[in-house]
């Protein structure tokens, strides 16, 4: 009718000042949704029909911090609003990397990360790490100094954002994690410094989502390793806390499955993300 109102504008995002398509903008009132859309690939919005009143205006996008302020709609009014979001940040943490060459083997390694690395140990520089290893994966740096593993953490440009994985139960996560890394190729020592890393974070959760990255994460971190392995293991896994138990589509991780021959190099490590779930 003649006194209902009209919102519109566009959703930004706060890094670049670039429009944000397909996010959920929606109005609600007393935690009901009223209203809804989504933004389109420009990043505009529209909702018509408004009925004066209180309103609740939530702005979510995946891999973005929802936004959520009280907006009071007159009658017969029309408004035109930028919303600008923040990327929500999800540090991936500890990647650590092991190397078990056959003989003695002078190697390079590279990491085309896209994103920016926080902290590396032995430090990471422009020439990425030059290591000799031993077959039992003793590494040492130029000096002589003894290293067991390279450690890098950084912050990726844009989050990985889980489709489907598993719901583990928090008491489970030990026995879950004994199982799917021995699917994944990693050996009892490399199992064990991951669980120990990991379950203080998870076992006192009711649940967590559960996400093992493949293709993203491995386009997101490259690693160029010079003589090139004959096996590649990188066991990336993405995890949010839960209160309840939630339905989400099974992973299938049989694309992920290694089995270790010849020279070897393992990466693990993973990422506490908040993604937004239905």
């Amino acid at each position: 009718g003649g006194d209902k109102s009209t919102m519109e504008g566009y959703v930004k995002s706060n890094d670049d000042k670039q429009p944000v398509e397909f996010v959920n903008v929606v109005l609600k009132q007393e935690g009901r949704v009223i209203a809804g859309c989504v933004t389109d690939l420009d990043g505009y919005f529209k909702i018509k029909d408004l009925s004066s009143g209180t309103y609740n205006l939530q702005v979510q996008g995946v891999g973005y911090q929802t936004i959520d302020v009280q907006f009071v709609i007159k009658k017969a009014s029309s408004y035109n609003i930028e919303v600008n979001i923040e990327l929500q940040v999800s540090e991936v943490l500890k990647p650590v990397l092991y190397l078990y060459p056959k003989t003695k083997t002078d190697i390079s390694i590279q990491l085309n990360y896209d994103g920016k690395i926080t902290h590396s140990y032995p430090t990471y520089t422009e020439q990425g790490w030059h290591v000799t290893a031993t077959p039992d994966g003793t590494l040492f740096d130029n000096k002589g100094t003894e290293y067991y593993a390279l450690f890098w953490e950084g912050v990726p440009k844009k989050p990985i954002v889980p489709q489907y994985g598993f719901v583990v139960p928090g008491n489970e996560t030990a026995a879950f994690l004994e199982e799917k890394l021995a699917y994944l190729g990693l050996n009892r020592r490399e199992a064990n410094e991951f669980i120990m890393f990991w379950l203080p974070r998870l076992e006192n959760n009711p649940y967590n989502l559960i996400h093992f990255a493949g293709k993203t994460y491995e386009e997101q971190s490259q690693l160029v390793i010079t003589p090139q392995p004959e096996t590649m293991i990188r066991v990336m896994m993405l995890t949010q806390p839960l209160s309840h138990k939630i339905d989400v589509p099974t992973q299938d991780l049989s694309a992920l499955k290694k089995v270790r021959k010849g020279y070897t190099a393992v990466e693990w490590g993973g990422s506490e993300v908040m993604f937004l779930l239905p």
